[in-house]
């Protein structure tokens, strides 16, 4: 072979070897990122990181909750006593405009009241125990309520519960905020990077609540305001929160190109 062909065939290959590494450069700038494992394996790139939402709705039903505990000598006595204080219940409500269909009572409990005297086990009578539910739609109405049944005998006033009517379908729009936080994070990750978002790998909720909130006041010392006597003062609807909390956490991972 002689000189000037063989420098011909080298200048040759040299052109084609930059050529090709040009062509990888810029093949690798555009295609998806792989990233290479100790074992060769072929990695994803991707990016986990949580999303969340929280936000305040005026609270639009309310539960009360009470419980009504009761003795006698007999249990044909201790379930009339019950009747009675049911029907005073009951007539409370009724007063109110309330539907007695909003009222929810739990079955009867019934236990042996027993005494121990000198070693020995005697019964002295039984005690009846029911819980009552009440649903309204109305914050005052539940003050009124609380206010009325706090002057019977025997019944234990509980906090009103304040909940949301449509809490189901305002939850699901608080989840859906809450991965649409989780993606515009990801999607400054991605563009931090120099990359762009692919598919989400996993997406999952963690910690998702609804929490009474508002101005609230301590129950019980409310109770000893109302249990001096149906005097003619308003309900103290400050008792009962006014608004509900409803918060979503939701974890994504996402796939980077």
């Amino acid at each position: 072979m002689s000189k000037r062909f063989l420098s011909v065939a080298l200048i040759a290959v040299s052109a084609f070897a930059f050529s090709a590494c040009d062509c990888c450069n810029k093949a690798s700038s555009a295609a998806p990122v792989a990233v290479v494992s100790a074992a060769g394996e072929s990695v994803i790139p991707k990016v986990e990181l949580a999303g969340y939402k929280s936000q305040k709705f005026e609270a639009n039903q309310f539960i009360a909750s009470f419980s009504v505990e009761l003795r006698d000598a007999s249990k044909d006595g201790v379930y009339k006593k019950l009747a009675d204080r049911r029907s005073r219940i009951f007539d409370a409500v009724k007063s109110l405009d309330i539907a007695e269909s909003n009222i929810e009572q739990n079955s009867v409990s019934l236990t042996k009241d027993w005494t121990y005297r000198d070693g020995d086990r005697k019964l002295v009578g039984y005690v009846a125990r029911q819980h009552f539910f009440v649903k309204m739609d109305s914050r005052k109405d539940a003050a009124m309520l609380t206010q009325m049944l706090s002057v019977e005998p025997d019944v234990e006033i509980y906090p009103t519960t304040s909940t949301l009517a449509n809490e189901d379908s305002l939850r699901g729009v608080i989840i859906e905020a809450a991965v649409k936080d989780g993606m515009d994070k990801a999607e400054h990750y991605a563009t931090g990077a120099g990359l762009k978002l692919g598919r989400v790998l996993y997406i999952g909720g963690e910690g998702e609540g609804m929490i009474p909130s508002g101005h609230r006041s301590h129950l019980r010392g409310k109770m000893l305001l109302a249990s001096n006597g149906m005097d003619g003062a308003a309900p103290d609807e400050t008792a009962i929160a006014d608004s509900v909390e409803i918060s979503a956490n939701v974890r994504l991972t996402i796939e980077l190109r």
